[in-house]
């Protein structure tokens, strides 16, 4: 089986309201048999640092070891702010960060040697376009020291965008037949296609 190179990390962002779901947890929602965050991580095996920042429901399971769990201080406080936390924990040589929504139940290993096979040069990122070409900035792949200087900046609430202010950006198309990578479960209906495409592969 493939591995995602050396000096690579993922941070994995848990702990949004999801209003559309009554305030459920996206990440621990069931797909194919298994919750998103466990999909998610799974996916993210071979890498140098797995991180989840957010807070998760109390009945939630146990990570897996070596991966680490934190919650953003103030908790709630925004993506970027979120990631800035997540990066804390990162080691120093890890030069490139996934940085991911954590309601993306098709990402996959292939997805992310995708993301960095196009993340050349060194300080370039990149990151999925959805079907429209819209970049998805949660589903990104980016020069871990460029996010880290990005990051020293911002303030509880910005908005994630910030966190790439001055990074060049690939935009990745996703041509394969299976579900998008890119894909998050943001309303009841997208859950719904997501478990149809589970089953359907």
């Amino acid at each position: 089986m493939a591995e995602l190179p050396s000096g690579f990390a993922a941070i994995i962002l848990v702990g949004g309201k999801a209003r559309r779901f009554a305030g459920c947890a996206k990440s621990e929602l069931v797909v194919g048999g298994a919750t998103i965050l466990e999909r998610m991580l799974s996916a993210c095996e071979g890498a140098a640092a797995r991180v989840v920042v957010g807070s998760r429901p109390s009945a939630s399971a146990a990570l897996p070891g070596g991966v680490t769990g934190l919650v953003e201080d103030p908790p709630g406080s925004g993506p970027a702010h979120a990631v800035a936390a997540g990066l804390r924990v990162v080691p120093e040589d890890c030069t490139r960060v996934a940085i991911l929504g954590g309601d993306l139940p098709f990402l996959t290993l292939e997805a992310l040697q995708l993301l960095i096979a196009n993340s050349e040069p060194e300080n370039t990122g990149a990151v999925y376009g959805d079907d429209a070409g819209r970049k998805q900035w949660l589903c990104g792949l980016w020069p871990a020291s460029r996010v880290r200087q990005n990051a020293a900046a911002v303030s509880p609430g910005a908005p994630a965008k910030s966190l790439f202010a001055g990074i060049e950006v690939n935009v990745v198309p996703w041509n394969a037949a299976s579900p998008p990578p890119w894909f998050d479960c943001d309303t009841p209906a997208d859950l719904d296609q997501a478990r149809t495409w589970a089953t359907d592969t």
